[in-house]
């Protein structure tokens, strides 16, 4: 969802329709990521937009203020997200030729400030404009402003209004919300009202996050250490997301439920409410967008702090009311990234008491 809001956010700036980033997911979570290509056993696929997002309602809040919202158009070829640095969208677009095309590089991760990336931008456009003007082309020809992958490219604490704007326009695909009321809807009937809510990052992708925090058992601790800073105990029920149950993990769930029964009343999970037939045709960010919007809904929340799932989980919260001190994360500092998402993932009012003046985004 970051890679959609920055999108938006610099389309706002510069005052520029946008298509929107491709979406990609996972194959599963039970596969091995690492950055080194020789080890790595994750496979990223292209998806329709409509995949999570409800584009129709995208498109709409835009038009108010006068922007086309396109959806990601069709690919000559799909860029190696392996490499999303140089993940320039190869889209079939038989209405522009390549010399309309300038790129823009040096975005993925970059957390530059709106003013920079917009002076990079508008630099890059202007020069376009002036070589095709040589050229002959007429000065209404549209100009392309390609990114590679823009996930985390600007640093949102330097424009939170716009990205307030975006988080808010970003609206979910409708079949997926429906899904998440079907289990919040059965867990009120199991008798379920109010919940507590955890991400739990135990698959075999994320393995390397529990080596560096000091291996498997103390990145157990942590959570524990969390979840009683959260105030979860036997008295309030839990709803865990978490993949292990997408590849039949069925053993690693075992153990993680008894991990969690010190901290819960029961355990609930989507797989509960939803059948197999259900789910089996989603894709694992499907799956994972579920758990994002029940989540939404929990009163506490404990997150892993180097997780995007957590972060925008966590700010998205806050829009819909929740309090900052509602959410409490692992410590993932060793990681690296908290000085990166501190500058970049916030888009909700940072005061830890706020609720939000903003409308209740419709989901």
């Amino acid at each position: 969802m970051y890679a959609h809001l920055n999108a938006l956010v610099l389309a706002d700036y510069l005052g520029a329709d946008v298509m929107l980033p491709p979406s990609v997911y996972r194959e599963s979570f039970s596969k091995y990521f690492s950055m080194d290509l020789k080890k790595n056993e994750v496979k990223w696929t292209p998806a329709d937009t409509g995949a999570l997002l409800d584009v129709e309602a995208i498109q709409a809040h835009y038009a108010q203020k006068g922007m086309k919202i396109y959806k990601t158009a069709p690919y000559d070829s799909f860029p190696d997200c392996m490499h999303p640095q140089d993940a320039f969208p190869r889209y079939t677009m038989p209405a522009i030729h390549k010399d309309q095309i300038v790129r823009l590089g040096d975005t993925y991760l970059q957390s530059m400030h709106t003013w920079y990336i917009w002076d990079r931008a508008a630099e890059k456009i202007l020069a376009k404009h002036k070589e095709l003007l040589a050229a002959g082309y007429p000065p209404n020809t549209t100009i392309v402003l390609d990114l590679p992958c823009p996930f985390l490219s600007i640093m949102t604490l330097t424009c939170m209004e716009a990205a307030q704007e975006a988080a808010t326009a970003l609206k979910f695909n409708r079949t997926i919300v429906q899904m998440a009321r079907t289990v919040i809807n059965g867990m009120k009937q199991a008798g379920v009202a109010r919940y507590n809510g955890a991400h739990l990052r135990l698959e075999k992708d994320a393995v390397d996050w529990a080596r560096i925090l000091g291996g498997f058992e103390k990145y157990l601790a942590e959570y524990a250490r969390q979840f009683a800073a959260a105030g979860f105990s036997r008295r309030k029920d839990l709803y865990i997301a978490s993949g292990l149950l997408s590849y039949n993990a069925s053993k690693e769930m075992k153990d993680m439920l008894k991990f969690l029964e010190p901290h819960s009343r029961s355990v609930q999970y989507k797989e509960l409410y939803l059948s197999h037939d259900m789910l089996h045709h989603l894709n694992p960010e499907q799956e994972a967008l579920i758990d994002f919007l029940v989540l939404a809904n929990s009163d506490n929340f404990v997150g892993l702090g180097s997780s995007t799932f957590s972060v925008y989980l966590r700010e998205y919260r806050v829009l819909l009311g929740h309090a900052r001190l509602a959410d409490v994360f692992v410590d993932t500092s060793r990681i690296g990234t908290d000085a990166l998402f501190e500058r970049c993932t916030h888009f909700a009012p940072l005061d830890t008491t706020a609720v939000s003046s903003w409308h209740k985004p419709s989901r």
